[in-house]
């Protein structure tokens, strides 16, 4: 995920629900950039296309069986289109 200046503040894997309009990102390092980061966010997909995110976002913490601790994040589209203005798959 980039902030809008085009700097990196997360990565991880994540999940599109088109239908709800909305990202769950699980980030492979939870660190406090993504608390920090103001705009837009673009979230950048594994095929070069990049989709245009909400800057506010609810964050789940959770314990799994290894004990350790993560953080899953849940962001809403700004569009159904992509931030350079192409339809999203569907």
């Amino acid at each position: 995920m980039l902030n809008s200046d085009g700097e990196v503040l997360v990565s991880g894997s994540f999940e599109i629900n088109r239908e709800r309009q909305e990202v769950t990102l699980r980030p492979f390092q939870d660190t406090s950039l993504l608390d920090k980061a103001t705009g837009p966010l673009i979230l950048e997909l594994d095929d070069g296309r990049m989709l245009e995110l909400e800057s506010k976002y609810l964050r789940f913490r959770l314990y799994e069986p290894d004990g350790e601790r993560h953080s899953i994040y849940r962001l809403r589209y700004v569009q159904r289109e992509e931030a350079h203005g192409l339809p999203i798959s569907r």
